[in-house]
């Protein structure tokens, strides 16, 4: 084994890593990427807990976020490459959940599919999702988006514009734009797969997949509106001195369980009462 090799490797992870860890999520404040997030995470995060089990150097976190952004230009360039406008880059919106809390949002674009080519004649609020090999394969296979990313998009599609870079748009529900020539579609995710996308057999039974698969979807405005009430549920419980429960294990918020470990959950310890939490306010709640 080269152990030089090793030990220039976790150099360069650690000094990746060190600045993520420093820096943590930073302040809690409602956004909407946010929107599938474990509830009493957030909780934690409102009362200003900070990262009980930080990202490890080895596992590459930073890497693996700077190569989401990378993907999203790449593709957003080869789309427009083939004739399909991604219009309002990182356009912000922004709307007061039911309780008058604000979240805000940066979507990816809106992509303006081509009349002669499938799906055509409409414009879609569009994001870009890099994807592992289990979760390209479950996406591709079933044909549609994650749930997760449905929610994200649909609570988008209700926001009200509110960007200096577009002052022209300002004030409009984004589901509203007026693109001329295109009709409303819904909600599109563009899915890159970040390794070789194979269905995961071998042999005479590997079938190769596309790099790159596109779900789109409908979107219902009113259930799209339900899916900002879990800012106000944070709210609620930072205001009453309360923590949710855990939640169950075939939650999405916390991919069937696989999220509830110190590897994904950046607060695990603190929330399974395996350290005593920094928080003052969070330390009174959990131990009243």
């Amino acid at each position: 084994m080269n152990t030089e090799g090793m030990q220039l490797a976790n150099i360069v992870l650690e000094y990746v890593n060190q600045p993520n860890v420093e820096r943590g999520d930073g302040v809690y404040y409602p956004r909407v990427s946010a929107v599938s997030r474990c509830p009493r995470d957030m909780v934690m995060h409102r009362y200003g807990e900070p990262w009980s089990d930080p990202p490890e150097a080895q596992w590459g976190t930073q890497f693996r976020f700077d190569m989401g952004h990378d993907t999203e230009d790449r593709l957003i360039v080869a789309m427009e490459k083939a004739a399909i406008s991604v219009q309002c880059q990182q356009l912000t919106v922004e709307k007061r959940t039911e309780d008058g809390h604000k979240v805000t949002g940066h979507i990816d674009g809106i992509a303006v599919i081509p009349h002669e080519y499938p799906g055509g004649g409409k414009w879609y609020v569009f994001d870009v999702k890099s994807a592992g090999q289990w979760m390209y394969r479950k996406v591709y296979k079933s044909g549609e988006a994650k749930y997760e990313h449905i929610k994200q998009i649909a609570a988008y599609s209700q926001m009200i514009v509110n960007d200096p870079k577009f002052s022209h748009l300002n004030g409009t529900k984004l589901q509203d734009l007026n693109v001329e020539g295109y009709e409303f579609g819904g909600g599109l995710v563009g899915y890159v797969a970040i390794d070789r996308p194979t269905n995961g057999r071998f042999g005479d039974n590997k079938e190769e997949l596309p790099k790159v698969f596109f779900a789109s979807f409908e979107i219902d405005p009113e259930e799209a509106e339900m899916f900002l009430d879990i800012f106000d549920e944070v709210e609620d419980h930072y205001e009453n001195k309360t923590m949710p429960g855990f939640p169950h294990p075939k939650s999405d918020a916390v991919w069937g369980g696989i999220r509830c470990t110190q590897r994904w959950c950046s607060r695990y310890s603190v929330c399974q009462g395996l350290v005593e939490p920094q928080s003052p306010e969070l330390k009174e709640v959990l131990n009243g």
